[in-house]
């Protein structure tokens, strides 16, 4: 949570701008003695870097800028990556306010166009609890303060975010509290084995990331939203994404967590290789036959009017001790053969053929066009006559 900001000027030495935002330090002057006596061992560093020294229960970053010294002063949990962000976005602010900002005339009599963009950046930095322990007149409302005015925009944020949330999404308010809800979510892969997840999700905390409770079978798919929602690890508490945008996404990432897809799936449209078959590019192992037995293996059909051979029964096992031994089957008496009448031999004569004779071929001795038929006096090509005519 921020608390002071201060420029001072690397040509003059004079101070541009000062404020302190909460209204807890009323009393500058502390603080202008122990700047004027740090400053001089800050712009002996190299430019654009900063010092961090801790006093007065505070963390006091010094930014050595080109033209400017930029002073930051913020509670003792802040940490460097929010002072290095708050450092860097402040300058870049007063390069694209005044451009040049080695006139430092020009500077304080338009400050006020960067003391408003600077005031939205230190009052996000203070959470809810913040708030609280900074302003005992929150909950009373017996005076107007720095710490109950923000109280009262985050307020007024928290109710149009709400609106938005409950026309577009079906949620459950929970506690009575308008950044307090439960959230449907389904994980359907085929509508017949859709999975349904209740999420619970605080803003309280908004601007500031809200804090999310998945179920366990839902946390191990998706892990910890900061991980899994992209508005939640791009988060800028300046300018933070709207509720609805952040339950969207939620509610596309549970909707393919049952498959693991939480990225989206581009289908690219199958084109075909000419002269190359689909199968051919599936590279199938080759297709075996056994040995000695044609394929497929099938059972033949049965010829017509005769029987299919059936397999004889297996022949009965003999008794140990005794010899098996099957009665013979009494033989038909046999009649006597007559003795078969002596015809003599008779060839068949062989069939008369009829041997044709070739037709001979007339041909244009010019061209060698054949000629068809008697009627054909002249060649049809070149014109000149039969040969035999």
């Amino acid at each position: 949570m921020f608390h002071i900001a201060a420029i001072v000027s690397k040509v003059n030495g004079k101070y541009l701008f000062y404020k302190d935002y909460w209204g807890k330090y009323p009393d500058p002057d502390p603080f202008f003695k122990f700047f004027a006596a740090y400053i001089p061992f800050v712009v002996r560093e190299k430019e654009n870097t900063y010092k961090m020294v801790r006093w007065n229960q505070l963390r006091i970053a010094f930014g050595n800028f080109n033209e400017i010294v930029m002073i930051l002063a913020a509670t003792l949990e802040t940490n460097d990556k929010q002072f290095e962000d708050y450092l860097i976005r402040s300058y870049e602010m007063l390069l694209s306010i005044f451009g040049d900002l080695t006139d430092v005339q020009n500077i304080p009599q338009n400050i006020d166009e960067f003391s408003r963009e600077l005031e939205l950046m230190i009052r996000v930095s203070a959470t809810k609890e913040d708030l609280e322990r900074l302003d005992w007149t929150v909950e009373e409302r017996h005076g107007i303060t720095p710490a109950s005015e923000e109280v009262n925009r985050r307020t007024a944020i928290h109710s149009e975010q709400a609106a938005k949330l409950l026309e577009q999404f079906a949620v459950e308010m929970l506690d009575n509290s308008i950044t307090k809800y439960r959230l449907f979510l389904t994980a359907a892969v085929r509508l017949k084995d859709a999975i349904h997840y209740e999420v619970i999700v605080d803003f309280s905390p908004y601007p500031h990331p809200p804090v999310f409770e998945f179920p366990p079978k839902l946390q191990a798919i998706l892990g910890d939203a900061g991980e899994a929602l992209e508005t939640i690890r791009d988060w800028d508490p300046v300018h933070p994404p709207d509720w609805v945008d952040i339950v969207q996404e939620l509610e596309d990432k549970v909707y393919k967590s049952e498959t693991h897809l939480v990225e989206p799936i581009v289908e690219e449209p199958a084109v075909p290789q000419k002269k190359k078959g689909y199968a051919k590019q599936l590279n199938l192992p080759p297709r075996k036959e056994p040995k000695g037995i044609p394929y497929p293996q099938s059972r033949p059909k049965e010829p017509k009017g005769i029987p299919y051979p059936v397999d004889t029964p297996a022949k009965p096992k003999e008794a140990k001790g005794v010899p098996f031994t099957t009665p013979d089957k009494p033989k038909p008496p046999q009649k006597p053969s007559a003795a078969p009448k002596q015809v003599p031999f008779q060839a068949p004569p062989p069939p008369e053929t009829k041997v044709s004779a070739k037709k001979k071929e007339v041909t244009c001795p010019n061209c060698g066009f054949i000629f068809k038929s008697k009627d054909e006096k002249t060649c049809q090509l070149c014109g000149s006559p039969r040969p035999d005519a």
